[in-house]
């Protein structure tokens, strides 16, 4: 493990933007009212936008603010390029990430910091809660979809792991590559996968608070069942890739073999609750087309959801 010496004991909150105007305001506002921890705290923002759109914002508030917000612009779209760059400018011991499209509750980082202490976890997550505008027949289950449900459990070491967005890291127990978050997946995402299957590969360990709760505003344009799909096959291919990484083709085997299974098993049900107009219809396409996943994972088919791709886009 890294020595606990080489950071400051501070905790600071990395959140990468780019151009989400409201959700920046709305994250950042629930970052400023958060209630007291015993470490100080500071903000990294990562504007991803090559026009760093949201400079002037930053600069606005950060004048004003008793916590310490610095603005870093990362001009290469990419998310792992985002989230490499804050994560070098950081100076502290710990790493809270929260999305830009998130918003935490006023105890998040208090209780994020009691359950890594708690635990000695490498990385501790928590529920995130979806929000959707609006209503359609499918709404249950594209809730479900995007929310953070976890384990079952209120508090303790956990074998699985999450997403970034919405966690906790511990440095000092966390051995890293020389780049954290592989560059390979700037426009595919899944680098968080990556890096948290090395950390866990070097001895990490991860846990689960139910206490440190956030809310994820789903835009309505991924609340379709295109974008489940795509969102579902990329999912998908993460377990096949990791296998891969690790030059593990025995378990690279194994999950396309899963994925088939799963494909198959899903896909009459795909098509009854599809012509039977049933909600559930969202709960089988995404299972469907995560078997797809597992088993077409090689690089060219991975879905380009981010970076360069997402800024020749309107919506993101």
């Amino acid at each position: 493990m890294t020595e606990q010496n080489t950071f400051k004991e501070m905790i600071c909150v990395i959140m990468p933007t780019f151009r989400r105007p409201d959700g920046l305001q709305i994250a950042l506002e629930s970052l400023l009212a958060q209630n007291p921890c015993d470490l100080p705290v500071e903000i990294i923002i990562a504007d991803n936008d090559p026009d760093g759109s949201a400079r002037d914002y930053i600069q606005s508030v950060s004048a004003g603010s008793a916590v310490p917000i610095h603005y870093l612009h990362v001009p290469q779209p990419g998310v792992s390029n985002a989230r490499n760059a804050a994560l070098n400018a950081a100076q502290s011991r710990y790493i809270a990430w929260l999305d830009d499209d998130q918003e935490a509750t006023k105890d998040w980082l208090a209780n994020y910091l009691a359950a890594s202490r708690a635990h000695k976890a490498s990385l501790v997550f928590s529920p995130t809660v979806a929000r959707i505008p609006g209503q359609s027949k499918y709404q249950d289950y594209l809730e479900r979809f995007f929310e953070r449900k976890g384990p079952g459990i209120d508090s303790g070491v956990i074998k699985e792991f999450y997403g970034c967005g919405n966690s906790f890291m511990d440095r000092s127990r966390c051995v890293m590559p020389e780049l954290p978050f592989d560059p390979r997946a700037n426009e595919t995402g899944g680098e968080d996968d990556l890096l948290f299957s090395h950390i866990e590969s070097h001895g990490g360990t991860f846990a689960w608070t139910q206490n440190a709760v956030a809310y994820e505003d789903i835009r309505p344009h991924r609340a379709t069942p295109g974008y489940i799909k795509t969102r579902s096959f990329a999912f998908g291919q993460a377990p096949s890739e990791i296998a891969q990484e690790a030059g593990n083709w025995p378990g690279v085997a194994f999950w396309m073999a899963a994925g088939g299974f799963q494909a198959l098993a899903n896909a009459p049900m795909v098509l009854l609750t599809k012509l039977t107009g049933r909600p559930s219809y969202i709960h089988y396409l995404n299972r469907m087309w995560q078997g797809l996943g597992k088993i077409f994972w090689f690089d060219g088919l991975k879905p380009k959801l981010y970076g360069q791709t997402a800024a020749t886009k309107d919506v993101f």
